[in-house]
């Protein structure tokens, strides 16, 4: 029977069968300021609650701001557990690459059979460090391997091109390639405003909705109407 993860996102875990599959890789994929980070903080609250091992590593912000933004939404348990049951991590795309060969095999060793979450928030500055496609997978290849054994992971990357079609470059399409699950978020334009929608794009060793479904941010986070129709 497949082990599922609570993702902790209002809405979300009805859409995808009780939640993200245990121990696999998840890319969470969509333009800026779609609601990527603000998911990915959810998923990562949910294992706090449940004192779990929780592990963001930032290619982009640091744990200051990362905080600010937490709290901005209530989510108080991150600064009340930094250095305990939260661990934050900010690095280059270069400082990256040695993680992954080096540091993350080590924190496997000590966590073997506890497990974690982690988000690598986003994971493009990563893909811009390494310039040959065929590099680039065998190492997402084996990272995402280490990943499946440490715990349940969530990758952020970001989209460009056109805000309503899956534009993806070569490099970008990769980790997409190479994840159990994808989750679009993406922005439908009707009437004059924007509707923010999710959509399951794929999801391995699972069931899980083929629809597109409206959700909102509001200031308690992300809220997902998996009843409803987008518009």
């Amino acid at each position: 029977m497949t082990e599922h993860v609570h993702t902790g996102v209002e809405g979300f875990d009805q859409l995808v069968n009780g939640g993200f599959v245990k121990n696999s890789v998840t890319t969470l994929y969509g333009s800026p300021g779609a609601g990527k980070t603000i998911f990915s903080m959810e998923f990562l609250l949910e294992g706090l609650r449940n004192d779990e091992k929780v592990f963001y590593i930032s290619l982009e912000q640091n744990l200051e701001s990362f905080i600010k933004s937490a709290e901005s939404l209530g989510f108080k348990e991150f600064g009340e557990n930094v250095g305990k049951n939260f661990i934050f991590t900010k690095m280059s795309g270069h400082d990256f690459k040695k993680f992954l060969s080096v540091d993350l095999p080590k924190i496997l060793e000590t966590r073997e059979g506890k497990h974690s979450r982690i988000v690598i928030d986003p994971l493009t500055p990563f893909l811009w460090e390494i310039k040959d496609i065929v590099m680039q997978r065998n190492m997402l290849t084996e990272t995402f391997e280490m990943l499946r054994k440490f715990g349940t992971t969530m990758v952020t990357v970001e989209r460009y091109g056109d805000i309503n079609k899956m534009q993806l470059s070569e490099d970008m399409a990769i980790p997409i390639y190479l994840s159990d699950m994808v989750i679009l978020l993406s922005m439908q334009y009707n009437q004059n405003f924007y509707q923010k929608a999710v959509t399951v794009l794929k999801m391995r060793f699972s069931s899980h909705s083929t629809g597109m479904h409206p959700f909102d941010i509001t200031d308690k986070g992300i809220r997902i109407f998996h009843d409803q129709p987008v518009f």
